[in-house]
Parts: structure tokens; sequence; C-alpha cells
């Protein structure tokens, strides 16, 4: 069995994270996340995480360092979550609403309180652990 890559990227603004919370339907519908999705054959995880976020956020972005990675699945696929600390170059910018239905910038004690999709509870853990 093979395992397909999933990006997010944690943006940071003074003590708050950049979250989206995705639209309403299907088994993530209405849950948080750190902006990301899925690698594409022959994109490295940077390159498909720059991508995800201009698709679904219309932010431009630099991705800096790995923060965490590991497993979890979705329906029978077995899927790595790679999560990168990520500058937006304008932050005075507003995300586009594609994939989601709202957004904001969350401190930790917010975070803890957002129900979010499952495989960013592996980024969500690493951030109350580290507290980066």
């Amino acid at each position: 069995m093979t395992s397909n890559i999933s990006v997010a990227g944690v943006a940071r603004k003074g003590d708050a994270f950049l979250v989206m919370r995705r639209i309403p339907g299907g088994h993530v519908g209405g849950l948080w996340e750190f902006p990301g999705g899925k690698s594409e054959p022959g994109e490295t995880p940077q390159e498909a995480l720059r991508r995800e976020w201009l698709e679904e956020t219309d932010l431009d972005i630099i991705v800096g360092n790995e923060i965490v990675r590991g497993g979890f699945q979705n329906n029978d696929k077995s899927f790595t979550l790679v999560a990168f600390e990520v500058e937006v170059l304008k932050t005075e910018s507003v995300p586009a609403l594609v994939e989601h239905d709202d957004w904001m910038w969350a401190d930790m004690s917010q975070l803890e309180k957002l129900p979010f999709v499952e495989s960013d509870l592996i980024v969500l853990k690493e951030l109350l652990q580290n507290s980066l």
C-alpha cells in the first residue's frame, strides 16, 4: 500500500495562526483546517503546498521549514501529512473562499476549541506541544 502526500501550511501573525473552515458537505465539511491539500504526481510537497494555497486562498506564500509529518487514513487510503511554516507575502490580503466558508487568525486558546479535520490534529498537537 503506497502512501499519498497531503500538505498543510501554517501561517502565523503574532500569536495567531490562519485557519479556514471547509464548506459544508462531505466528511470534512464544517471542520477547520490549516490550508493545504494533496500533492500531484511529480510535485514536491513544497510545490504542492504553494499551488494549493493559490488555488484555495488566492494567497501567495513562501514555504518555510517543515513542522511535522504524520500518517492518517482517509477512506481506504493511507496518507502522509507534511506541514510547513508558511509566510503570506501580503499579510493584509484577505483569503479567497473557494473550498472554505470562513477563516480567522486564531490564537492557541481558540485553536484548542475548534473542530479540526482529523488529519490536521497532527499539526495542532505539534503546535500545542511546541508553541512555535
